[in-house]
């Protein structure tokens, strides 16, 4: 499980007593793990090196670090996942170290408007971001993205939240004791496939500080409700229970969207003077060493999600998903 009283490098949580380490070569790191090291990036440091966290699902999912300042106030980053092979993936740019969720959210709250819960409408739901400490809060480097959940009332909506990343997430300004935010919490459209008529709650939830509601909103799904709002299938349903294999997919997709990242502008290169796309999205798969489908998706991607700033979006999803895994252990 999370531990929302860790320091967090960017989006991840990581051992306090990992980032006062010594630390040592990464490449005897990587062999120490198992972990291949013939594909580093030429540029990436080389002693100070240690593990800053650890998925406890035996899956080889490893966060490491290297100090990049003397005040070890930004850390370099490697991702080590898998393990037949594993691959390494070196993020590019510096992360800075953070104080913990449990620290950064201190005093705020996440409720349901009287507005939201009079009208019901699943199609406009919002939350407030509520001051209720008696201190001015300020953000640290934190975006306020909302998500909610449907679930049949009776149900555990224990890790049962689906990441659907917006493109505008709302920036937060320094609220005083009593101010909100209200933000959209969206329903992934995803959810609606397997609904069914009958008593649902709704909760939400915020990624990056980790707030959910108190309270869910109940609501009576209706079977032309449901209609209005399931997606339309382009492929076969996927069988009872796939939610760990639809996660294991998501990420095998974000992994190639990071090494896509890492590796920009040897893909330009490789795909600019491509017969066709058949041919540019055979270079992209022996390039970056993914599968079809994964190349498929890189082929297709918004330069956009290569951005990192001051939020990781591409880091922050990996980071759900592979939280999510572990909740499905």
């Amino acid at each position: 499980m999370r531990d929302d009283t860790a320091p967090q490098i960017g989006p991840y949580d990581v051992e306090r007593s990992a980032l006062a380490l010594d630390g040592e070569r990464l490449q005897a790191l990587l062999t120490r793990i198992g972990a291949p090291t013939e594909t580093l990036p030429p540029a990436t440091p080389d002693d100070g090196w240690r593990v800053l966290a650890e998925a406890p699902t035996g899956e080889g999912s490893l966060l490491l670090g290297h100090p990049a300042d003397p005040a070890r106030s930004l850390w370099h980053l490697a991702h080590v996942s898998g393990t037949e092979p594993a691959r390494v993936t070196v993020q590019p740019d510096p992360q800075p170290l953070r104080r913990s969720v449990a620290e950064r959210r201190a005093g705020l709250a996440i409720r349901w408007p009287a507005i939201t819960r009079e009208l019901l409408d699943v199609d406009a739901l919002a939350v407030d971001i509520v001051n209720e400490g008696a201190e001015r809060w300020f953000p640290d480097d934190d975006s306020f993205y909302a998500t909610a959940s449907l679930v049949p009332a009776g149900g555990s909506s224990g890790g049962g939240f689906f990441f659907a990343w917006a493109s505008g997430q709302d920036r937060p300004l320094p609220l005083d004791p009593g101010d909100y935010l209200r933000v959209h919490a969206r329903i992934d459209s995803s959810q609606w496939r397997d609904a069914q008529p009958g008593p649902y709650l709704i909760h939400a939830f915020t990624p990056t500080l980790r707030l959910t509601t108190a309270e869910p909103l109940r609501i009576e799904l209706t079977p032309e409700l449901i209609a209005a709002h399931r997606p339309s299938p382009h492929r076969a349903p996927p069988p009872a229970g796939h939610e760990r294999q639809a996660t294991e997919d998501r990420l095998r997709i974000l992994h190639a969207y990071r090494a896509a990242r890492d590796r920009f502008p040897e893909l330009v290169d490789a795909i600019r003077d491509a017969r066709d796309d058949q041919a540019a999205l055979a270079r992209i798969a022996e390039l970056l060493h993914i599968t079809d489908d994964a190349a498929q998706a890189v082929y297709n991607l918004q330069l956009r999600r290569l951005r990192i700033g001051p939020q990781d979006l591409l880091a922050i999803e990996t980071e759900a998903l592979e939280q999510r895994l572990r909740d499905l252990a």
